[in-house]
This record gives C-alpha cells, sequence and structure tokens, in this order.
C-alpha cells in the first residue's frame, strides 16, 4: 500500500508531458512512373530496412536538427534553450545524487570545438535529440516522428518542423545529387560532341580526297560486297561459337575432367535417359545387395546392366565430344570459303578495295561517336528536367497534433507499478526472512529437512496461573482442566503418531531428546506421560538427564534418593518411585549429583531397570538431556523402543537438526518428530504453511 501511494504522489508531483507524432510515407510511386532512370542509384534498394535505417540517422542528424532548431528559435526557448528558465524533473532527480550536469551539458562539452556549431545551438540541439523519437511502423515504409514537451502545442509544432525540415532535405538533396549529375553530362557531351564531328569531318575527307563513292549511291559490287560481309560475319560467328565448345571440351578432356559438365551433354536428351536408368538400377542394385547380398545372381545381373549403361553413358559423351569438333571443322572450312569470296568480291588485291575498308573503318568510329553521344544526350536530357521536378519520395501524411493527454507520468501506470514494486517487495521481504531464518517453520520444511515424519505440531501454551501453579504442576493442572485444548489435542496426535510408528510392536519405552536446551522436550515427556495416564496407563516417567535434572526439580524431589543412586547400588529399589497423585503419573528423580553420567547411563543395571519397568508399567517414558551438547542421549538410545525427537519452531538451525538426528544410533530408531512451541501470533496467515493459525480449526478446541 505505501508503494501504491509513493506511486501515486509521483505521478501527481511530476510535471506533465505531452507527446504528438507525425506520420511520414516513404513513397516511391512518383519515381516509377516517370521510369527507373529517374530514380537514381538507390531507387531499388530504398524500400530496404537498411534505407529506413538510415532515414531515421538523417532525422536524428545533427544537420537536419539544427535547421529546426534555427527556424523555430530554440535556442531562447524556455525547454529547449541553452539556458533553460529551470531546472528539468531529471536534471533535479540527479541534483539530488551530488549530479550537477546534466547529459545534455556534459555532451556539449565533450563535443565543443570539434566542429563548427556554436555551444547554444548544439546543446538545443541535444535537448531536441532526447525529446525526439524516431520509428518505423511495423514493416510499412511509414515513420513515426514523436516529440515530447512539457507544452502539448510545443510537441506538435516541433513534430510537424522535425518532418517539414526532412522532406525539405530530401528534395535538397536530390536537386543537388541532379544537378552534379547533369553538369558532369554536360561536359562529356561536349566533348563526344567534337569527337562526334572530327570522325564525320575524317570520313567526308577520306572519299573527297580518293573519289569514293557516297553511300547513297553506292555500285552493285559494293552491294555485293555489303550482303557477303554479313554473311560472312555471320559465318565467323558460328564458327566462334563451335570453336568455343571444342576447346572448352577439349581443356576438360586435356585436364582429366568430367566432360558430362559440358551443356551439350547436360541438354542431350539420350544422355538424360541414360542417366535415369543409371538411377533406377543403382536403386535396385542397393535393394538386391541389401536384400540378398553381394554374390547373389540377380546382384551381378544388375550390376553387368549398371555397367552396360555406364558404357553408353560414356560412348554417347564421346559422340558429343566427336561432333563438337567435326561441327567445328565444317564451320571453320565454311569461314574460310566465305572469306575468300569477300575476298574475291570487294577486291582486297586491287588499290581501290584497300581505301573501302580504310573508308568503312572511319564510318564505323564516326558510327559508334554518334550512338555514344545520342545516348549521352538523352540522358543528359532526362536528368535536367528531373533537376526542374519536384519529384516527392517522401510525404508528410499525418501531422501532428496537439495531445489531449499527457504522455508522462500515466497514474494507471505508476499505480500498476506501485503495486507491482510493492508486490515484489512484499515476496522479497519474506523470501529474506525465511533465508535469514535459521530454523524451521513448517512440518513441510522439517519433513523435506530430515526425512522423518512429523508426528505432532504442539503450540506453545502458557501453563502458569499466577503464582499458584508451576512447574510440571502447571502442565498436569492444564492438561487436566482443558482436556479439549488445541494443546491436549497435539499430545494425543503425538501419542498416537507414536504408537503408529510400529503397529505389530507399539513401544513401550520412549526417549524424549533433542538437539539443544530450551526447546521444551521435558513439557512433551510430561505431557506425553499425563495423556497416557488420564486414558489408564501405569506410565513411569524417569530424569535421565543427570546433569540438568529438570523433572526432578519440578516435582520437588532435590533430596531424595533417585536414579544416580540406584545404578551406583547405594539404595534399594524400594521408596525410589514418587507417584504423582493428581495425574497417577510414576516420578523417578535423577537423584545425586554424579560425574560420569555416560556409564552409569550405558551400565547393565540400567538395561536391567528398564526391563523391570517393562514388566511393571505400560509406558516409560525417559526424559533424556539434549544430543547435541552431550552424548548421554545417544547411549541412551539402545535401551528404548523408540526416540522421539523435539525441535523447537522457527528457532533450532536446520543443519543443528539434521547433525544431532545422525547421531542417535540404530536403524529407524526415531520414530518420529515434534515440532514444538508454534506460536500462532508470528505463523503464516496464508499460503501453504497457514494451517497452524487457520480460524477454520478454532471451533474444534476448547480453552
Amino acid at each position: 500500500m505505501t508503494t501504491v501511494v509513493l506511486a501515486l504522489a509521483s505521478a501527481f508531483l511530476l510535471t506533465p508531458r505531452y507527446t504528438s507524432t507525425a506520420e511520414i510515407l516513404l513513397d516511391q510511386a512518383s519515381r516509377t512512373a516517370l521510369g527507373a532512370e529517374l530514380g537514381g542509384s538507390d531507387a531499388a534498394s530504398v524500400a530496404t530496412n537498411a534505407t529506413i535505417e538510415n532515414q531515421i540517422s538523417i532525422i536524428e542528424s545533427l544537420n537536419l536538427l539544427r535547421r529546426v532548431v534555427e527556424k523555430e528559435g530554440l535556442v531562447n526557448d524556455p525547454e529547449f534553450g541553452s539556458t533553460p528558465a529551470g531546472p528539468s524533473w531529471r536534471t533535479a532527480f540527479w541534483n539530488l545524487f551530488g549530479f550537477t550536469a546534466t547529459a545534455v551539458d556534459e555532451q556539449v562539452a565533450a563535443d565543443a570545438g570539434s566542429a563548427s556549431i556554436p555551444d547554444d545551438i548544439r546543446a538545443s540541439i541535444y535537448r531536441l535529440r532526447g525529446a525526439l523519437n524516431v520509428t518505423r511502423v511495423g514493416q510499412a515504409y511509414i515513420l513515426q516522428i514523436s516529440v515530447t514537451s512539457t507544452d502539448r502545442d510545443r510537441a506538435a509544432r516541433l513534430a510537424n518542423a522535425v518532418a517539414d525540415a526532412f522532406i525539405v532535405d530530401q528534395l535538397e538533396t536530390r536537386f543537388e545529387a541532379a544537378r552534379r549529375a547533369s553538369d558532369w553530362l554536360n561536359d562529356r557531351l561536349q566533348r563526344l560532341r567534337d569527337a562526334l564531328r572530327q570522325s564525320e569531318e575524317a570520313v567526308s575527307k577520306f572519299r573527297s580526297e580518293h573519289n569514293l563513292v557516297s553511300v547513297g549511291t553506292r555500285s552493285l559490287n559494293e552491294q555485293q560486297l555489303s550482303e557477303v560481309s554479313a554473311e560472312l560475319v555471320q559465318v565467323e560467328t558460328e564458327a566462334a561459337e563451335k570453336q568455343a565448345k571444342y576447346e572448352q571440351a577439349k581443356k576438360i578432356l586435356d585436364a582429366g575432367g568430367n566432360l558430362a559438365t559440358l551443356p551439350d551433354v547436360i541438354r542431350s536428351g539420350v544422355v538424360t535417359n541414360l542417366r535415369s536408368r543409371h538411377a533406377e538400377v543403382a536403386g535396385r542394385e542397393a535393394d538386391l545387395v541389401t536384400r540378398y547380398g553381394e554374390r547373389h545372381p540377380m546382384v551381378v545381373n544388375v550390376r553387368a546392366e549398371r555397367r552396360e549403361i555406364e558404357r553408353q553413358i560414356t560412348a554417347e559423351i564421346n559422340r558429343i565430344v566427336a561432333n563438337l569438333e567435326n561441327d567445328y571443322d565444317v564451320a571453320r572450312t565454311r569461314a574460310a570459303a566465305m572469306a575468300a569470296n569477300v575476298a574475291t568480291a570487294s577486291g582486297q588485291n586491287t588499290n581501290e578495295n584497300a581505301l573501302t575498308v580504310k573508308l568503312r573503318e572511319l564510318e564505323r568510329d564516326a558510327s559508334a561517336n554518334r550512338t555514344l553521344y545520342e545516348t549521352f544526350l538523352s540522358q543528359s536530357k532526362v536528368t535536367s528536367e528531373r533537376s526542374e521536378m519536384d519529384i516527392r519520395d517522401s510525404r508528410i501524411i499525418t501531422p501532428a497534433l496537439p495531445s489531449g493527454a499527457p504522455s508522462f507520468p500515466k497514474k494507471s501506470l505508476f499505480l500498476a507499478a506501485g503495486a507491482l514494486l510493492g508486490m515484489i517487495l512484499g515476496v522479497g521481504l519474506a523470501a529474506l526472512l525465511d533465508m535469514l531464518n535459521a530454523g524451521f517453520s513448517s512440518p513441510r520444511q522439517l519433513e523435506e529437512a530430515t526425512g522423518l515424519p512429523v508426528l505432532s505440531s504442539v503450540e506453545w501454551a502458557d501453563f502458569s496461573d499466577g503464582e499458584k501453579t508451576k512447574g510440571a504442576v502447571a502442565i498436569l493442572d492444564y492438561l487436566a482442566s482443558k482436556p479439549l485444548s488445541r494443546f491436549s489435542e497435539s499430545i494425543r496426535s503425538l501419542r498416537a503418531g507414536v504408537q503408529m510408528s510400529d503397529v505389530d510392536n507399539p513401544p513401550k519405552v520412549i526417549e524424549i531428546t533433542s538437539s539443544s536446551p530450551g526447546e521444551g522436550k521435558t513439557s512433551i515427556a510430561l505431557a506425553i506421560a499425563a495423556s497416557a495416564a488420564s486414558s489408564g496407563k501405569r506410565v513411569v516417567l524417569i530424569d535421565c538427564d543427570l546433569r540438568r535434572p529438570s523433572i526432578t526439580q519440578q516435582f520437588g524431589l532435590d533430596d531424595r534418593p533417585g536414579l544416580v543412586e540406584w545404578l551406583a547400588q547405594t539404595v534399594s529399589s524400594e521408596g525410589l518411585l514418587h507417584r504423582h497423585a493428581a495425574s497417577g503419573i510414576y516420578v523417578l528423580g535423577a537423584g545425586a549429583k554424579t560425574q560420569n553420567p555416560p556409564d552409569l547411563l550405558g551400565s547393565a543395571r540400567m538395561q536391567h531397570l528398564i526391563e523391570q519397568l517393562r514388566q511393571s508399567f505400560d509406558l516409560v517414558v525417559l526424559d533424556a538431556p539434549p544430543i547435541g551438547p552431550v552424548v548421554d542421549a545417544a547411549i541412551l538410545a539402545p535401551v528404548a523402543d523408540k526416540a522421539l525427537f523435539v525441535v523447537r519452531w522457527n528457532t533450532t538451525a536446520r543443519e543443528f537438526v539434521r547433525h544431532s538426528i545422525e547421531r542417535i544410533p540404530g536403524e529407524r530408531k526415531i520414530c518420529g518428530i515434534v515440532l514444538n512451541m508454534i506460536d500462532l501470533r508470528g505463523a503464516p496467515k496464508y499460503g501453504r504453511y497457514s494451517y497452524h493459525s487457520s480460524a477454520y480449526y478454532k471451533k474444534y478446541y476448547v480453552g
């Protein structure tokens, strides 16, 4: 809730900012209508992603934004000027942490002197660039130009200004490129015009000097010579083509290459059919080898068929190569004969025909110069027209309008972010507390960590009643006066779990221990004994904690002989057991202090004592010392049928619990674990660990 309130407060305190967007279409229809020649070198690639990225970079460039800054007078603008009237919210935010310079100031300082742009204009450019965002609309050829400002009218005005500057820049760039191309073409045309004039003058002068007929009044011999010459050109072309094919085949043959790659071989229908048959026979061969093996007659036959086809393919390829050589020889012979005819027709042996050859050479030069000149002249005209036309590659399809609602801050977004942040902080804090908590807060955690069942979860209860009842008497009175309380139910559940741990041989001697002092093992021992006695069983409770005899003190048996004296054989067994009248429990105190508790607890007399009590009582409860600091509980474990391990809720270290359990000897000696002293006020109210404090179960308990 705190994060939500802070988020909403921030949303109301922050200065609202408005965003306006103009859309530009990169349209190529106008260029295409006038022909590909007008498009320039980049017409085919303007629609590519790279070209669109280039357009975006142009819009964000310093030169284009400088036009906007100077045209709109942003140097003196209170928001985009080089010295704003007041610090922006970003500047104020960074000033809180000691950062006095803004990113724009740092950029201006870094670029100072790097170009001819004054610092005040440069600062306005960078501030405008920071408020500018240029994006592409999906896969369309549309660019969105967005400007964010504290004033909605200013945002729309600047977005339209940037879009207009981009259109003007495109037109100026195209016009400049066309002008340069036109200048170059004009210069080239002048040189071509001079060359054409010189070649035509040379033809005319040569005709005049040698009295040759003009093109329009050629003789019959010249007409025949023209026709034979044209035919010679055709024959020589065919001979050159056949020679190229033959030389290619010969080159592959000499290099030991694959003749099957020749174009004539590839186009041969016979070779194609033979290859199809070869592929079919190869497939059959593979299938037969797989079925019958290498030596099967059918495999031998199919291989012979395959080799025959390969021989036919080779023969056909050789035939094609031989045909290439024959065709080349025929074409060469024909070309030689045709050349002889041309020589005869042209009269190359005479001086006149030699002059005619020279004339035609000059005419060809003049014709080539004329063709080149006409081509460049046509391109020059087109380029000149292009430089004078307003061809719009890009156009504004949606002008920017003042925004009705601020784009920042969005209160709904701040509210959602505050709620999300609060949720993250809550979950993180809960996870952190769970990580910092070294103890177990739920039965599931305890079972997953130890692999042992949790037989019962016992809540913390206040057994004292002022000064009237204390110690063991308080616990016994509590159980007697509140038999339907949550604590009493958990003890009964614990007794049932202990009995069900071995259905065939229910344990009669139960050792109760824990990892460390203060975990409530003595209270659990008293409660189990009292609960069993209330159900009509004969129960004896033995204080085996010879170092800190809590049960002995609580029942006031400090001055009476007990377990130590009996194990040391200084007293007889008569009169050692003390019976608590109210509960019916028999109690054997610890007795006097001793220097060797492990030796006494592990002695044969201890085993003999337990066997005697097993015969006389229905349940023997051994209150053993904690196994963490001393070894007494581990030594006492063999004489007990089962051991019950007590773990204090949210307190005992998890690793310490696992280590303590491993110290108790005997396979499956521990029948289960008691999660003790649960504080319902600190237990989870929700989630998978909430069953401790569920209000639904309260109706089942009294007191």
